[in-house]
């Protein structure tokens, strides 16, 4: 292959040493020179080489301009400057305006292609040969521009191919990014586009392949090279393939591939190129970084479910991982989110990572000998992560839906997990709800891992005594997932922040039982532990504090009797140091409007950790804390539930509280006198239900996948966050 030919100047440098030559070769004190642009191209060009020069630039859109610059100059031809290059953005067509320049200087007419063949040191029409539009186009200009602009300049047949195809790549890369697309389809240019492909090393062209068998051939190629980076032996592939600039192919896809964030060309690299090279790979999984050929791909998704019938769960996720991090990687993704807007197949592979995490988590997660609210809270280990996990599969969505026909993910990717986070998920929750029946008939609830929610005021009385500046945000049904997501979300805009440093500390908490919000909230209210009771009043269960009925106006009253500015009540409470903020529209998204619950949930704690941290950023405060009254209960859409006829007594859906209850029936009875280190604040019997399928039956209850009120972990074990800035 012959050595390739370069420029040898910028289009500036060029065009200096053009005017260079002009102007030692005038006659005179007093030197013009005149710049004939056809198309305008040039203007900046011509400018900064007379800057680079000392010489005056003077542009008039029309010749006749330059006479009355003459007279403004003034009466004497000493007035002018030395030397001036007059520039006019069009050609002189055929018309000879000014003689007497001829003699002071000269006359230059070049267009940008001009100065660009004279860079190469060829004339104009072999740079485009096949083109005859003068002047050259918007487009031809600013490719012309950026290749010519410095001292990276482009080989000649690179730049040609450039030019034919209109955009600012090469031939190669245009290929394989947009196919033929806008390009001639026969004639010279036809031609022109083979021969620059065969000149940079593609092989395999024919001399009566179209446009769609060289598109075909490039595309083979370039996955070929990919192929061969990952591990497959170039002996694997057609002589002529194995036998070229592999690599240089490789270079080419990636380029385009990660330049591309709209997916087309992602998915023009998912059909099958190479399917029965691949099917004769000894372990697919290593060539798993390669993100190209859909053969690849549905053959390492037919290994994925090969280890995952046989429940090698923990390769299933490092696989998935792998492959998911492999497609994010190559298409620039790898600092962005995962959305419904991803690529299907980042989505297909993170989903597949997230289930086969989930199927060890039911595996393995009651394995310890640890107590129910240990399996459950545990920070590292804990099962609160399979709700968590459930939560997410289903945000993320059906992304196999839109995979290729053919893709065995496409069939297979709904039915595990349907199966994991549906019946596994209802199985998983019966064996958590015997669990923790059993803690609580034992009284194994309290000890270092986890106190009550009612000493949580008295925990911290010097930080919250008068006078002290706080935040308290009182969130409704914060479940434990959310509550550690919360706290994720705080600490990672901390870190990626210059102006707030924020420490966050959690503390696991049994919340009040019956898990509901009057007795809940009532429970994070300034007073002591002793002075809270929860008791049958009229026939219904109510929440006191030092004998006075803690309902929702007088909760608001005893913190401003704390000295707390109560927000939304008080609107503008924002203006105080000491801040109550209450939030329930986490329950309102599911007591009202089950419809796509678990994304609103997830937006939601990002939007309250944005409120949280832009409101300590403001400076105003260094303390916040984050409490609330409830977890809650999320069932699979199709769970059916079994109703219970309920005792005489204060009936909710998921207890029922009266004077005297048997121990006979579902769930558990707690009382104050019965295991007073727990519930020493509970007055009257409650009888609580565990199992997850279970619910009292009384009219206006509803029939909701939606629930609290209980004892599962879900409904009582909480997180509270205590947040300082550094």
């Amino acid at each position: 292959m012959p050595d390739p030919v370069r420029a040898r100047h910028s289009l500036r440098e060029e065009a200096e040493k053009l005017l260079k030559q002009r102007f030692a070769s005038a006659s005179g004190p007093r030197r013009r020179i005149l710049w004939w642009d056809a198309g305008g191209h040039l203007q900046d060009v011509v400018r900064r080489a007379c800057q680079e020069r000392n010489v005056s630039f003077v542009k008039q859109d029309h010749p006749l301009a330059f006479r009355r610059w003459v007279a403004e100059q003034g009466g004497a031809p000493s007035d002018e400057p030395d030397a001036v290059v007059w520039y006019v953005p069009d050609g002189p067509r055929d018309r000879d305006w000014f003689r007497d320049v001829t003699h002071m200087g000269g006359i230059i007419e070049k267009s940008i292609d001009d100065l660009a063949a004279d860079a190469y040191g060829i004339q104009t029409w072999q740079l485009r040969p096949t083109s005859t539009d003068r002047p050259v186009s918007e487009d031809v200009a600013a490719i012309l521009l950026d290749n010519l602009r410095g001292a990276s300049r482009p080989p000649l047949d690179q730049l040609r191919g450039r030019l034919v195809i209109r955009a600012n790549e090469g031939i190669i890369e245009y290929l394989l990014r947009e196919g033929w697309e806008m390009l001639p389809r026969m004639g010279e240019d036809l031609e022109t586009v083979r021969s620059l492909l065969t000149d940079r090393g593609v092989p395999g062209l024919q001399s009566g392949d179209g446009p769609e068998e060289m598109v075909d051939t490039v595309r083979r190629w370039a996955v070929a090279g990919w192929l061969s980076r990952a591990g497959v032996p170039d002996g694997a592939f057609p002589a002529a393939i194995a036998q070229s600039d592999l690599g240089y192919a490789y270079r080419r896809l990636k380029e385009v591939l990660h330049s591309d964030l709209q997916t087309n060309v992602l998915g023009t690299y998912q059909e099958r190129y190479w399917e029965e090279i691949i099917a004769e790979a000894d372990d697919p999984w290593a060539l798993a970084t390669c993100p190209v050929d859909g053969a690849l791909d549905e053959r390492l998704w037919t290994a994925w479910e090969s280890e995952f019938r046989d429940q090698r769960f923990e390769a299933c996720r490092e696989h998935a991982a792998e492959r998911a991090r492999a497609f994010r990687e190559h298409t620039g993704r790898l600092d962005k989110s995962v959305d419904k807007e991803t690529p299907s197949w980042i989505r297909v592979w993170r989903q597949a990572a997230a289930l086969a995490d989930l199927a060890r988590r039911y595996d393995t997660w009651n394995e310890r000998n640890a107590p129910a609210h240990i399996l459950y809270a545990d920070r590292e280990e804990g099962s609160w992560q399979i709700d968590a996990a459930v939560r997410r599969i289903i945000v993320s969505g059906t992304p196999e839906k839109t995979l290729p026909d053919g893709h065995p993910a496409r069939s297979s990717l709904a039915d595990h997990r349907q199966r994991l986070v549906e019946t596994e998920y209802l199985n998983y929750l019966e064996e958590l709800a015997s669990e923790m029946e059993t803690a609580l008939v034992q009284g194994e609830l309290l000890d270092d891992n986890l106190s009550s929610s009612v000493h949580f005021w008295a925990d911290h009385k010097k930080e919250l005594g008068a006078g002290n500046e706080a935040l308290f945000f009182y969130l409704d049904a914060l479940r434990l997932d959310l509550a550690r997501e919360l706290a994720d979300r705080l600490q990672e805009r901390s870190d990626a922040s210059d102006e707030l440093d924020l420490n966050v500390e959690e503390s696991t908490r049994l919340g009040v039982l019956p898990s509901e919000t009057p007795f809940g909230m009532a429970a994070v209210l300034p007073g002591r532990p002793q002075s809270f009771e929860v008791r049958l009043d009229g026939g219904s269960l109510t929440a006191y504090r030092n004998g006075t009925a803690l309902r929702a106006s007088r909760r608001r009253d005893v913190l401003q009797e704390e000295g707390w500015a109560v927000f939304p009540h008080n609107q503008s409470a924002w203006s105080n140091t000491r801040v109550a903020y209450f939030d329930t529209e986490l329950d309102d998204i599911g007591e009202k409007n089950l419809d796509e619950i678990e994304e609103k949930l997830a937006k939601r704690v990002e939007q309250l950790a944005g409120r949280i941290f832009g409101k300590m950023r403001q400076g105003d405060w260094n303390r916040a804390y984050v409490v609330t009254d409830h977890g809650f209960v999320l069932l699979p859409e199709d769970a059916q539930f079994e109703d219970l006829s309920p005792p005489d007594g204060d009936v909710k859906r998921r207890r029922v509280a009266a004077e005297e209850l048997s121990d006979d029936g579902p769930g558990v009875v707690l009382t104050g006198e019965q295991t007073p280190e727990l519930f020493s604040y509970l007055s009257s019997p409650v009888r609580l239900l565990l199992d997850p399928q279970h619910r009292f039956q009384k009219q206006g209850i509803p029939d909701s996948r939606y629930y609290h009120g209980g004892a599962l972990p879900q409904e009582c074990i909480l997180s509270f966050l205590k947040i300082e800035a550094a």
